[in-house]
């Protein structure tokens, strides 16, 4: 069996069982354990333990669309460009949190740190924000957008007055959408899970997030 290994400090993983609960049976999937390290606290999914349920349609069936994307004739979208997005964050919900955002498209890769609130999903959420405001700057308009990112996803299918917490991310990429007539797909990538632009992203996000 192979030994898992923490990407931030290299120390050895431990798996732990999550917590059951009725509201996981709400959700399109869950994980029953994780992987936890417990020098730096930083948590890791691994699809082996993802739950789909059986009792809920999963929001992720298909992509979440802001706007109809126009298909070529043999019936392949037309995007102008394609993006993946990530964020990490190193010591996340602790005073010693770091966090950062990357993307990738094409041959672009971008990251930067996180200022303000250091957590995972700030950083999330700045990665989509910061990947849309450089396509609306080049000119992009039809946008297929990758993310790991559930919450992120959860967020950009409902209006951003509604959103929670990070609200203010939200509407800003409900702003760049609407002020450069964006039509954006959304697309749910498993992480961790061979797609190599996502991966590229990970390690640009993780990297940055590392420094010290």
């Amino acid at each position: 069996m192979k030994e898992e290994i923490c990407k931030n400090c290299g120390g050895k993983l431990i798996e732990k069982k999550t917590k059951r609960s009725a509201a996981q049976l709400k959700k399109p999937y869950y994980y029953s354990a994780y992987y936890l390290c417990p020098n730096c606290h930083k948590l890791y999914h691994d699809d082996k333990f993802k739950i789909i349920n059986k009792l809920t349609p999963s929001l992720f069936a298909g992509s979440i669309k802001s706007h109809p994307t126009p298909l070529l004739e043999d019936g392949v979208k037309d995007y102008d460009i394609q993006i993946w997005t990530d964020g990490a964050c190193v010591y996340n919900g602790t005073p010693r949190a770091r966090a950062a955002w990357a993307f990738v498209a094409g041959k672009k890769e971008a990251a930067g740190r996180v200022e303000g609130k250091q957590t995972n999903n700030v950083a999330e959420g700045l990665a989509i924000l910061r990947g849309l405001e450089w396509a609306a700057e080049r000119k992009y308009r039809r946008i297929q957008l990758h993310t790991d990112s559930q919450i992120s996803l959860f967020n950009l299918a409902k209006p951003a007055s509604k959103v929670k917490i990070n609200r203010e991310i939200f509407e800003e990429i409900e702003k760049v959408i609407a002020e450069h007539g964006l039509e954006v797909d959304y697309v749910k990538v498993l992480g961790h899970s061979g797609d190599p632009n996502n991966e590229r992203a990970d390690v640009l996000a993780n990297s940055l997030a590392a420094k010290g």
